[in-house]
C-alpha cells in the first residue's frame, strides 16, 4: 500500500538523520492540512522541505521530538487517508 510505503520512507530518513517536519500544515497556516503530500504516479510525495531538521545542525535530543512530533502526524494523516 502507499501510505505504507511513505512510512518506509520517512523511517529511511528519519536513520538517515533528516526530518521533515511538516506532514501536518499547522493550523494557523492557510491552506489545506495536507497540502504539501501529493499522490503521484509513483505514490505519494512529501513537498516543501523549508522547516525541515537535520540531525547534525539541531543534535539528538531535538530531532528525536521532531522525529516523534512526524510520526504522530503521520498516524493522523493515515487515518484521514484511509476514511476517504
Amino acid at each position: 500500500m502507499w501510505l505504507d510505503l511513505l512510512e518506509d520512507e520517512l523511517t529511511a530518513l528519519h536513520r538517515a538523520g533528516f526530518v521533515h517536519r511538516d506532514i501536518q500544515c499547522p493550523s494557523d497556516m492557510p491552506g489545506m492540512r495536507f497540502d504539501n503530500i501529493f499522490l503521484t504516479e509513483s505514490g505519494i510525495r512529501l513537498i516543501d522541505v523549508g522547516i525541515s531538521a537535520l540531525r547534525s545542525k539541531v543534535g539528538d535530543r531535538l530531532f528525536q521530538r521532531f522525529v516523534n512530533r512526524e510520526l504522530e502526524e503521520l498516524e493522523i494523516f493515515r487515518k484521514f487517508w484511509l476514511s476517504r
